[in-house]
């Protein structure tokens, strides 16, 4: 009997908030034992849940709880079959999660919903959220400076690293504010710039790797402009040949040799980096872009230029 077995962890659930699921629970624990054990099952519990799935069904559209209830035994195998390719799928990404750092396994950017590196927590289902943490800049431990492209002297009194992500619209919105930062305070200021490709993000990893690409020419914060200014055209691309010609164009624009730059983007030669960027700012500690450490607080995304100040004077 199928039923039970698809109705059993649900019926947990459900039994955790209402008396009368409870004893429904009860009654699947022991058809679901009496099935493993290849002993048949009461009947009682299919014909309950029949029953009240009819009734559900019949208040929505009369045509659908009459099918649901002609085949409700061919349905229960389908949704059973469902249940366990979720749960495996589930296993496998968390077994990825331990191995890799990636629930889909490893060399990947793509989304991963158990990973920490989403800008927010939890899961979305219809527009609303659930399971969400509230987080604080207080968690935020320090960050590797390592090998990132970096504007002024390193001996200055003012050091502000940015961890941003090309394609998160709130590192865009901050964009004005980190140039009005730097017009203000100019040669006071060493201000470096490290990747964190959100996969929530589309093409986020492919963007951070094109800028190395540039600075390997000497010219990224050129592109790097370039790349928030035409942002919705990146995120907007269908396929990673249309997005290139987008990098191409925005490099020529930029004043990057278009060859040298084309080649370096189609090899993924910068991929390690970027990668190891990303690392970095998940064992940070980091959960939003941007993040900014000025003079080591923290910052997360700042809205206005005084969040700036006041964190240099202290």
């Amino acid at each position: 009997m199928v039923v039970c077995i698809v109705a059993l962890p649900i019926l947990l659930i459900l039994g955790i908030f209402s008396a009368t699921h409870r004893k429904l629970a009860n009654e699947a624990i022991k058809c679901a034992l009496r099935k493993v054990t290849f002993r048949p099952c009461d009947l009682s519990l299919e014909q309950k849940l029949k029953k009240m799935v009819f009734g559900s069904l019949m208040k929505q559209n009369e045509k659908i709880a009459f099918f649901a209830f002609k085949h409700f035994e061919g349905l229960s195998m389908i949704f059973g079959t469902l249940m366990v390719l979720s749960l495996a799928g589930t296993l496998f990404g968390a077994y990825n999660l331990a191995l890799y750092g990636n629930c889909n396994g490893p060399a990947t950017s793509a989304f991963c919903i158990f990973n920490p590196e989403t800008y927010s927590s939890g899961i979305e289902i219809f527009g609303f959220r659930f399971f969400e943490t509230v987080h604080s800049p207080s968690e935020v431990k320090p960050i590797v400076l390592g090998d990132v492209p970096t504007i002024g002297n390193e001996g200055a009194k003012i050091k502000i690293i940015e961890v941003g992500c090309f394609t998160c619209p709130y590192t865009k919105a901050s964009e004005p504010l980190v140039k009005e930062l730097l017009e203000k305070y100019g040669g006071e200021i060493f201000f470096a710039f490290k990747y964190f490709p959100l996969p929530s993000h589309p093409y986020s990893f492919e963007a951070a790797a094109s800028a190395e690409c540039a600075r390997e020419q000497g010219k990224f914060w050129e592109y790097k402009e370039k790349l928030f200014e035409q942002q919705q055209e990146c995120t907007a691309s269908g396929s990673v040949p249309e997005l290139n010609k987008h990098f191409v164009a925005m490099a020529r624009a930029a004043g990057v040799n278009e060859e040298q730059f084309g080649q370096c983007i189609e090899s993924g030669k910068y991929n390690s980096r970027v990668q190891e960027h990303k690392e970095q700012a998940i064992d940070a500690g980091i959960y939003g872009t941007p993040t900014f450490y000025v003079n080591g607080k923290v910052l997360v995304a700042p809205k206005t230029i005084e969040e700036f100040e006041l964190a240099m004077q202290n």
